[in-house]
């Protein structure tokens, strides 16, 4: 029996060495020129981009940050932030915009080092006297522990990381996006808010940085929120001073004086409803004002870019109450935007002016080369309000929303 369990031990102190010397790509600790980032299941990819960027002359490599769970291409690493934002900074100015951003990792010590087989004693006979430590073996043990702590003083750790944005100066932010299921990049329009006093700062483009400005706010929080009606909302918010890493879905880091934020956006799919929040009429009429033609141009370039996509283009009042109309002369009328004297004037139910706000804004998309059998319109008047029609949010019941019914 003593044999048996004897030959079971060594089995599984070899099969656990084994493990322990499974290769694990993890990045050792330090300051990273990061190029790109993958999910671990997308190795191929990182191994595709690696060879890509050496063909153009780069040495670049990967490694998996564990605390992110992403794998990260870099082309170079550091021992210090100031040595890594010094080289990446120089990085920029020559190749004219930020590409590459610093990554500080701590490595998590998943790759063990390769150890030798521990030797179990053999089993001693029963009723042995124990003998006290020779003091050559208290030799042994005292210096093992001492080489122990000398390996230890090896290990370099990071510094810890400085003030994560340069306020000495401009500061920038860099807003990545990426189509979630390709992973390619795309450019879209973002809003820069001022979160605590809801104040627009910004409106720019991803794929691109720009001058942010300090919110005016004492929390100094400021959220980046996509604003094209082709893709799911999506939202980030962090403090001006003190970014936060997110590494749930959200890429957040910093390089010096810039701040980078990456999104993986989704397209808006059938069933889901997309509201104009900046589609606004004119009182009692249908008939826009000019400045929604930005969003209206967003709309058109989603149908054209997906030619099966069927929409329904629903009208909401604020309020149920019935009264003037003021709408186009007639459906060759295009002047969409101008409210004169030229348009006819009648009386209607709400529902019969949300209905014509609906159709002015399908008879646009169709003057922008949008088939009519694309879209429906539907009336709703006050029955969908979402707010209180006296409240301060009242508003927001007057609005346009696209629902998707066929891509």
């Amino acid at each position: 029996m003593k044999k048996i369990l004897l030959a079971a031990t060594l089995i599984a102190c070899l099969t656990a060495n084994l493990l322990a010397n499974v290769a694990v790509k993890e990045l050792p600790s330090g300051y990273y020129m990061v190029l790109a980032a993958y999910a671990p299941s997308a190795e191929n990819y990182a191994i595709k981009y690696v060879n890509y960027l050496k063909g153009k002359g780069v040495e670049a490599n990967y490694g998996l940050s564990q605390t992110k769970n992403l794998l990260i291409v870099y082309s170079a690493s550091y021992s210090t932030r100031s040595e890594a934002i010094a080289a990446i900074s120089s990085e920029r100015e020559r190749a004219g915009e930020p590409k590459a951003w610093v990554h500080v990792y701590k490595s998590q010590n998943i790759v063990q080092e390769e150890k030798p087989a521990p030797v179990h004693p053999i089993a001693e006979p029963e009723n042995k006297v124990e003998e006290t430590p020779t003091s050559t073996e208290e030799e042994i043990i005292k210096e093992d522990s001492v080489q122990t702590e000398e390996l230890a003083t090896e290990v370099k750790e990071p510094e810890e990381a400085e003030t994560p944005i340069s306020h000495q100066g401009k500061t920038y932010l860099f807003i990545e996006a990426y189509d979630a299921k390709s992973g390619k990049p795309i450019v879209i329009d973002f809003n820069v808010i001022d979160l605590a006093r809801q104040k627009l700062i910004a409106t720019p483009p991803s794929q691109g940085s720009f001058e942010l400005a300090e919110p005016t706010s004492a929390s100094k929080m400021i959220q980046v929120q996509s604003n094209d009606i082709g893709w799911q909302k999506q939202s980030f918010d962090f403090k001006y001073y003190e970014p936060i890493i997110d590494p749930m879905s959200i890429f957040l880091d910093n390089l010096g004086d810039t701040t980078f934020v990456k999104f993986e956006m989704t397209p808006i799919r059938k069933g889901e409803f997309i509201t104009l929040y900046q589609v606004f009429f004119y009182k009692d009429a249908a008939i826009m004002m000019e400045k929604s033609e930005y969003e209206l141009k967003q709309v058109v370039e989603l149908m054209k870019s997906n030619p099966k996509l069927k929409i329904v283009i629903h009208g909401h009042t604020n309020g149920k109450a019935a009264g003037k109309i003021i709408a186009l002369k007639d459906h060759d009328d295009v002047d969409f935007f101008n409210l004169n004297g030229d348009h006819r004037e009648l009386e209607g139910t709400a529902v019969k002016l949300s209905a014509e706000r609906a159709s002015i804004v399908g008879r646009y998309l169709e003057s922008q080369g949008i088939a009519a059998n694309r879209y429906e319109v539907k009336g709703w008047g006050g029955k969908k309000m979402l707010y209180d029609k006296h409240s301060s949010q009242a508003r927001y019941n007057v609005r346009v929303e696209i629902e998707v019914v066929e891509e």
